[in-house]
């Protein structure tokens, strides 16, 4: 699964280090949560394989450079049920489930069921916020990275529809405390 992950993330961005940087920041809000130290390492997992349903949409869609059409769209959004699927025949059907919900969001407004609030699974909001945060920070080939402080901005003022209230205030308490990547890579 991590050698997937690490090909998936090449093919979509370039980069080995989107998939391994959402897994470090999901680890860090669990921990922040006060999860159990198991669970901690599985959302950590979970973070680095959350987009491993990638594997089935089109270069074309995953390497657009403009903005994505709503074929696009409708493509892009079948990522959450091939990953979960791949991780459920790996018998990883926990963070399968994680996987799938992952773009859901607490309003309802998220896919691939539109789930609310509490009916998504706590670690699903984890691997949002986290795999949010390490997007919004990073080049695309659709527009250049925000800076941290912007990011920040976005989590707040998105907390409650986009994202989980107490994930975002979790993940801006380690962000506070911990800092930079490199930091949060000692303790995630």
């Amino acid at each position: 699964m991590l050698a997937l992950a690490e090909v998936i993330d090449i093919r979509d961005s370039g980069t080995a280090a989107h998939s391994e940087t959402v897994g470090r920041y999901a680890g860090a809000i669990a921990r922040e949560l006060g999860l159990p130290s198991d669970l901690v390492e599985r959302v950590r997992f979970g973070g680095i394989v959350h987009d491993v349903g990638k594997i089935g949409i089109p270069d074309s869609v995953l390497r657009k450079p403009g903005r994505l059409s709503a074929d696009d769209w409708t493509e892009m959004r079948r990522h959450p049920e091939i990953g979960a699927r791949v991780l459920r025949g790996a018998n990883l059907d926990d963070i399968g489930e994680w996987v799938l919900a992952h773009h859901e969001r607490p309003d309802g407004r998220g896919y691939p069921h539109g789930l609310r609030g509490n009916d998504i699974p706590l670690e699903a909001r984890i691997l949002a916020v986290a795999d949010s945060y390490e997007a919004m920070t990073s080049d695309r080939v659709y527009r250049p990275a925000l800076t941290p402080e912007v990011a920040r901005e976005e989590l707040v003022s998105c907390a409650g529809t986009q994202f989980d209230t107490r994930v975002v205030e979790a993940f801006l308490a380690v962000l506070d405390r911990e800092g930079t990547i490199a930091e949060l890579g000692a303790v995630g």
